[in-house]
Parts: C-alpha cells; sequence; structure tokens
C-alpha cells in the first residue's frame, strides 16, 4: 500500500491519495474525499508540466474515469509563496504502483504518455508563431539598437529552444503497450530542483 500527499496551489488544501488493495483513495482537509475504483480507471496520462515558473520540473499524472472525471496528481507541491518543491522520491513509486494496480485489475485501461495530439501539436504550432512574431517586432526597431536586438534575439532562442526540446521529447502522444513506465515522463530523482524567489 502507498501514499502520497501534495498540494496544487495556495487555495488549495493538500490532497492526500492512498493506493489500496482495489481502489484509489483520495481525502482532502475541508474537500470532498472519494474512491476510485482501479476497474473504473479508463486512462491514465503521464505528462511534462511545467505549470509556471516556479514550476519548471513537475510531471503530472492525470487519471480519466469511464464517467469522463478527470484527477491531476503533481509531481512538485506548493510550500510557499513561489516556492515548489519537487517530490520525485514519493511521486515516481507511487504512479509505478498505480499503474500496475490498475493494469492489473483493468487491462482495458489505457497507460498513455505526452499530451493529447490537439494540446502537442497546437503548442507547437502556437510557440512557432510567438516566435516568428517577435523577431518580426525585433525586425521594425530601429537599428540603433542592433546589439541589444541580437542579444534579445539569442535569449528567446536559447530559452524558447530549451522549453521546445523538452516538451516535444516528453510530452509526444503515446501509448504503452506494457506496464513499464519510460524515465522520460517521471521527474529526475536525487535533484529536488526547487524553484523560489530567494
Amino acid at each position: 500500500m502507498s501514499n502520497y500527499t501534495f498540494r496544487k496551489s495556495v487555495l488549495e488544501k493538500p490532497q492526500h491519495w492512498e493506493l489500496t488493495g482495489q481502489e484509489l483513495v483520495c481525502t482532502q482537509e475541508g474537500g470532498a474525499n472519494f474512491r476510485i475504483p482501479y476497474t473504473r480507471v479508463q486512462k491514465i496520462r503521464l505528462l511534462y508540466l511545467p505549470n509556471n515558473r516556479y514550476r519548471l520540473n513537475n510531471y503530472c499524472c492525470k487519471i480519466t474515469m469511464t464517467n469522463n472525471r478527470t484527477f491531476d496528481i503533481n509531481s512538485c507541491t506548493y510550500e510557499s509563496f513561489a516556492t515548489f518543491p519537487d517530490q520525485a522520491e514519493t511521486y515516481i513509486p507511487f504512479v509505478k504502483e498505480l499503474v500496475k494496480n490498475v493494469k492489473a485489475a483493468n487491462p482495458d485501461c489505457k497507460i498513455l504518455t505526452g499530451q493529447t495530439p490537439f494540446a502537442y501539436y497546437g503548442n507547437i504550432v502556437f510557440v512557432v508563431v510567438a516566435v516568428s512574431f517577435l523577431f518580426l517586432i525585433f525586425s521594425w526597431l530601429p537599428v540603433d539598437y542592433g546589439k541589444f536586438y541580437i542579444i534579445i534575439k539569442l535569449i528567446v532562442i536559447v530559452y524558447m529552444g530549451a522549453y521546445l526540446a523538452k516538451s516535444i521529447k516528453v510530452n509526444k502522444p503515446r501509448q504503452l503497450s506494457v506496464n513499464e513506465i519510460p524515465d522520460y515522463v517521471l521527474p529526475k530523482t536525487g535533484n529536488k530542483n526547487e524553484q523560489s524567489l530567494s
């Protein structure tokens, strides 16, 4: 029996998730407590989900039930303003056991990695359009801004390139045919990667 606790934001209380023999149980102080039988899980999607600049190493396990209700379990947890520690050490074993238990009880459950095809290709198009628009704006700047213009271009290229490379690798839509979860859809262990303003 494995368990995992995380908090999405300052506006929400911590969620405590627990795996039992037949179901997934969630309890939340002041919130709705519920049980999800493994047989009612339609699909599990594992993806990279950097919600903001303080949660750059955030991964998500999205559970979809047969009634299309969804639940997100994040690898980073809210601790305080702009501080989201990485909980890879407890998130990874929990997610692996969840997938194993669900597939044992419900062999028809789909295990997916990455975003939906619409979101994946839509994000790529959005980034390409946004970068093109930025370059168009920069090209209209007066020539006096020459060096500044080149530096800004390089910063944009490096930043967007790094984000896009990781997103393309990790979030490409795939369906797993085995229960073994690839490392690229799980956070790295041994690196807390805590993002904060301090």
